[in-house]
């Protein structure tokens, strides 16, 4: 079978041999992929030159998995952006790494999201210039959230659909998919209270902080679990 190639970011980086990594990528046309990079620790600026590092962006070449084999195999790569601007500074370190954690839980092997990877390419490329970075996280989690088809309705009351009027008390479900108004609140156990002040915004205007926590919390749920870098990322969103 002929080598395949794709436009890629990288997601992660794995030991599997004193001489080889597996490699996690999320590419435009094939999705997620885990590749075995045969060689990369020994002769990484030979072979890959000018090497694989996370969250940058590049031209993969691989072989397909074929048979049982549950990895494909990394035939070249190609770096076009290293992002090196976001490594400055520990925020958007942090978020480009909470953006690709997200990517890698909640997407799956070889399901493309081309919408997806142009969103995450965005957030890296305005990570590493010099533009605030605190606004694209939840911009980021709500383009995330629209493309696996878990976007929660935030206009009107999920249980009686009456709009939520701004600045009004809301809470928010993700089991039940979006906000509850206060009548509605009662019969749902999981839920937690929205600020008034998020109320009849959205994550591209309102406060960055209370949404990037708002969107984590139903990405939580989604996912079945937390997220390593979320709390670090939290913290570092509180920071004056």
């Amino acid at each position: 079978m002929p080598a395949q190639n794709d436009d890629a970011v990288v997601l992660g980086l794995t030991e599997f041999s004193e001489t080889s990594q597996i490699v996690s990528l999320f590419g435009a046309r094939h999705g997620r992929l885990r590749l075995i990079a045969k060689g990369a620790r020994r002769s990484t600026r030979q072979r890959f030159a000018p090497g694989l590092d996370l969250l940058e962006r590049g031209e993969v070449s691989f072989l397909p998995a074929r048979g049982d084999a549950q990895l494909g195999t990394l035939t070249e790569w190609v770096q076009h952006d290293a992002f090196a601007g976001l490594r400055r500074d520990l925020l958007r370190l942090t978020a480009g790494l909470y953006a690709v954690e997200l990517v890698a839980a909640l997407t799956e092997e070889a399901d493309p999201h081309p919408e997806l990877f142009a969103a995450l390419v965005h957030l890296l490329g305005h990570l590493a210039s010099d533009a605030p970075a605190a606004p694209q996280i939840p911009r980021f989690q709500s383009e995330l959230l629209r493309a696996i088809g878990y976007a929660p309705n935030l206009d009107e009351c999920v249980a009686c659909h009456r709009p939520v009027r701004r600045g009004s008390p809301a809470y928010f479900s993700a089991a039940a998919g979006g906000l509850l108004c206060r009548d509605c609140e009662p019969a749902h156990v999981e839920k937690r209270r929205v600020p008034a002040t998020l109320v009849g915004t959205t994550p591209a205007t309102g406060d960055s902080r209370a949404w990037f926590e708002l969107l984590d919390y139903h990405l939580t749920h989604t996912a079945g679990r937390r997220f390593q870098t979320a709390a670090q990322l939290a913290a570092l969103l509180a920071r004056p």
